[in-house]
């Protein structure tokens, strides 16, 4: 009998994925940032600002409509940090217009800029919708533990019966601190997710994995500040928040046009000398 040679099996090379250089940055980087964001906010202030009161005044819609839902209000306010990365692309289309020495004055110009890598972006944002959706079931969960039947009987004041019906039931504190530490860790994973990566995909022919691990390595590679920048985003919301999203008109672009100065700061220019990963063995 004749024997059959034996199939060579096919060898699989993987691609590398190259990354962009990450720079090690100083503790308190996000000071610097913010100054260059600032500048960027006076050069561009009625583009920037115009943005800032539609943005503010969509979010206090839908807190405001969302009142008496506690539900959808707590998802809304805490779920905010997720997809505000997505609005701050106008800003930094504004801030890399202004690097370029490109007119400021336009409304539309941001958009027509993120025209090109339109798909990347799209991308990106399906991912973070997902992680929305996420949130908002987890939302869901700790609302359906810690509700009492009557909340909604109670209208716009539905936030107000909530938080004081957990406040005078101490069982509800594991619920509570569970809902607090859960928000904490989906509050770091959407910023480590989007630290660079939207400004990459602006400034960029970037695909979204890309950009994705670049934002991790960033982070990775720079913690401590980057906690600090986090904290800092975190405490300047915060603020938006209690003054009923005002005081959002002015922070919102400004945190847009600092997470540009971010990006310049922990990502190496494209000519410059790139990371490799997954190479093939």
């Amino acid at each position: 009998m004749s024997q059959t040679a034996p199939q060579e099996v096919p060898q699989v090379e993987y691609l590398p994925t190259i990354l962009p250089r990450i720079c090690k940055v100083s503790l308190f980087a996000c000071l610097k940032w913010l100054r260059l964001g600032w500048d960027d906010l006076r050069s561009a202030w009625m583009v920037s600002l115009a943005y800032g009161v539609l943005f503010a005044g969509l979010g206090w819609m839908l807190v405001t409509h969302a009142w008496g839902d506690v539900h959808w209000a707590l998802t809304f306010t805490s779920g905010f940090v997720i997809v505000a990365p997505v609005l701050a692309t106008c800003f930094y289309a504004l801030s890399r217009s202004r690097e370029r020495g490109e007119p400021l004055v336009s409304l539309t110009r941001p958009f027509r800029l993120l025209r090109d890598n339109a798909w990347s972006l799209g991308l990106f944002i399906i991912m973070l919708a997902m992680t929305f959706s996420m949130w908002e079931r987890v939302t869901a969960i700790a609302v359906g533990l810690t509700l009492k039947a009557d909340v909604y009987g109670y209208g716009h004041e539905g936030m107000v019966s909530f938080t004081a019906s957990i406040l005078n039931d101490p069982n509800h504190l594991p619920v509570v601190i569970g809902f607090i530490v859960v928000g904490a860790l989906f509050a770091l994973a959407a910023f480590a997710m989007t630290a660079v990566s939207l400004p990459m995909i602006v400034d960029r022919n970037s695909d979204p994995i890309t950009a994705l691990l670049t934002s991790l390595t960033a982070v990775w590679r720079n913690p401590l500040p980057m906690l600090i920048w986090a904290a800092t985003i975190a405490v300047a919301v915060g603020i938006g928040y209690l003054t009923a999203f005002i005081g959002l008109v002015v922070i919102f672009p400004l945190l847009g046009h600092a997470t540009w100065h971010a990006y310049r700061g922990l990502v190496e220019a494209e000519n410059s000398s790139a990371t490799h990963i997954g190479s093939a063995q």
